[in-house]
């Protein structure tokens, strides 16, 4: 959705996608620890705190000017699109690394998974709350990220069974929502979405790959 409202915080001027993405944080943390427990909730957590991190220092190489000139401009500025894909590429790295050894299960990547739905649907969700558009694709946006995200949160299991499906849902859903929002398929959130989509189908296409082939010498 396009950005037609700002939020003032004090002296601060925060723009609805900053105050939807801490929504859709805080409430898939929530969601998380509900539903997977604490330690997935905190593994969770600690992504998303990098991910902000990253966000808000890559401003040093987007805009080193600018912060050369005046130092404070990190705390009121971020990288935009850019450093936001590197907090997620690091993050996605930091998950697949941990993946390949043995730190972290099928469970805890159903639950990160789980997480990137739901900070993607609360995100759109939100940002049709927040800003002004034209009603259909503002009630199309979020009647689609309610169904998936629900549709996803009932059927998915700890297994990690349909992972690769969901993910392709995931991915065809928000091409189509982004079809219909004002800046169509040119969209930043569409292409976080097709990111973390083909990230998990890899890791989980390549894990049942390993499957098989350790079941093929196991008979042998």
């Amino acid at each position: 959705m396009t950005v037609t409202k700002l939020f003032l915080i004090g002296n601060f001027t925060a723009p609805s996608t900053w105050i939807a993405l801490i929504i859709a944080f805080i409430v898939s943390y929530i969601a998380i620890r509900l539903k997977f427990g604490k330690q997935p909730a905190s593994r969770f957590g600690d992504a998303i705190f990098y991910l902000i991190i990253i966000w808000k220092l890559s401003v040093i190489i987007t805009d080193f000017k600018i912060v050369l000139d005046a130092p404070f401009a990190i705390l009121y500025f971020n990288g935009g699109i850019v450093g936001f894909l590197l907090g997620l590429a690091f993050v996605a790295f930091q998950a697949w690394r941990d993946w390949r050894k043995g730190r972290i299960d099928d469970d805890m990547l159903v639950a990160f998974f789980i997480g990137a739905v739901s900070v993607q649907a609360v995100f759109q969700v939100m940002m049709v709350l927040f800003n002004e558009g034209s009603s259909f694709a503002r009630i199309g946006t979020a009647i689609i990220f309610i169904g998936l995200l629900l549709f996803i949160w009932k059927n998915v299991h700890q297994t990690g069974s349909y992972i690769v499906q969901f993910s392709m849902l995931f991915m065809a859903s928000h091409i189509f929502v982004a079809a219909i929002q004002p800046k169509g398929l040119m969209n930043p959130p569409l292409l976080v979405t097709i990111g973390l989509g083909l990230f998990f189908i890899g890791i989980f296409v390549k894990e049942r790959v390993f499957e098989q082939n350790d079941g093929g010498k196991l008979n042998e």
